[in-house]
């Protein structure tokens, strides 16, 4: 079996999980990554790495078709975004040879990369979620403070806190497009999760994150929160996820937790997760292959932490200017 990861950049250890989770399968595994920066570390630890074109440039689409014909892939995992929303965008051409796209249905795309559509969807649904708004359409003076946030877009890029009238109306005024959502007091959870291929929920791991520098988990803590867990895969369910994610929130000093992104990829922290007992790698491999995932859970190794600190590749060739 071979496996690509789109836009695989900086991921290094959750590439380097998926290298260890090999050991002892069969069928073999290739693993490949791909990406627009020739230096992107990730391509150090996949077992063969090539350079793509951007998503923007028209010929990225026939590129990527001829390279999985190629190479015979047998699965395309995007590891951002963009990377998502051209795989989507892009379905039946790219899986006209077989290949399969680990992704979720369009209307699960469509509505959790967009966080109005998502808060329209929560609120209807009845989940607990801030409450948000659109710029320039307030019925009502919010409270303040609020998060103002891209209404598309992924991280922490133009995020800011709003804390009256003043800010507001200047935020409103140069990013146009944001959405505006309620401030919760709480502890922030990212939720990492694995729906198989039918829709049923095969991992569901609450991490409190508790160090965060640029929108990345720098340190996290591992708390299987019943209520947390419950509300997560009833979440899941309801929009008909498939594969890995990992899913935001808020837990406030209720006890409630509120809903706040939806990210329909592996998420910055997951490789928590996988170390501290969440097999998604080894389950990915087993229904890719065709074989029964079993119905023994993952033994998650409560109350584990995380702490993250860069590492360096060095390369003593000249790669040229």
């Amino acid at each position: 079996m071979k496996i690509l990861f789109l836009a695989s950049h900086w991921r290094v250890t959750l590439v380097r999980a998926f290298q260890e989770a090999k050991a002892g399968f069969e069928p073999a595994v290739e693993l490949f990554c791909v990406d627009s920066d020739a230096l992107a570390p990730s391509f150090k630890e996949a077992d063969h790495s090539q350079v793509c074109p951007l998503f923007s440039d028209p010929e990225c689409l026939q590129w990527l078709i001829r390279f999985c014909e190629a190479q015979k892939i047998s699965a395309l995992v995007p590891l951002t975004n963009k990377s998502i929303e051209f795989m989507q965008a892009h379905r039946q051409e790219l899986s006209v040879s077989g290949c399969r796209l680990w992704i979720p249905e369009n209307h699960a795309i469509e509505t959790c990369h967009d966080k109005w559509e998502f808060f329209e969807f929560l609120t209807t649904a009845g989940f607990v979620t801030p409450q948000t708004y659109l710029s320039g359409n307030m019925a009502v003076t919010p409270t303040f403070p609020l998060i103002a946030k891209p209404r598309r877009g992924e991280g922490s890029k133009n995020v800011f806190r709003v804390e009256d009238q003043t800010d507001l109306e200047f935020y409103m005024k140069k990013y146009p497009q944001h959405v505006f959502q309620q401030y919760v007091a709480g502890q922030e959870f990212s939720v990492d999760c694995f729906f198989d291929q039918n829709g049923l929920p095969r991992l569901i791991v609450p991490r409190e994150r508790l160090a965060v520098r640029g929108g990345e988990v720098m340190a996290s803590r591992i708390h299987m929160d019943s209520a947390i867990i419950d509300s997560v895969k009833s979440l899941g369910v309801k929009l008909g996820l498939t594969g890995p994610c990992t899913i935001q929130g808020i837990l406030d000093k209720s006890g409630k937790f509120n809903f706040t992104d939806a990210n329909l990829r592996f998420g910055s922290g997951f490789v928590h997760t996988i170390s501290a007992g969440g097999d998604v790698p080894l389950q990915m491999y087993k229904e890719l292959a065709g074989q029964e995932l079993g119905s023994v859970r993952s033994k998650i190794k409560a109350h584990s932490m995380m702490t993250r600190f860069p590492e360096n590749f060095f390369s003593h060739e000249n790669l040229g200017s």
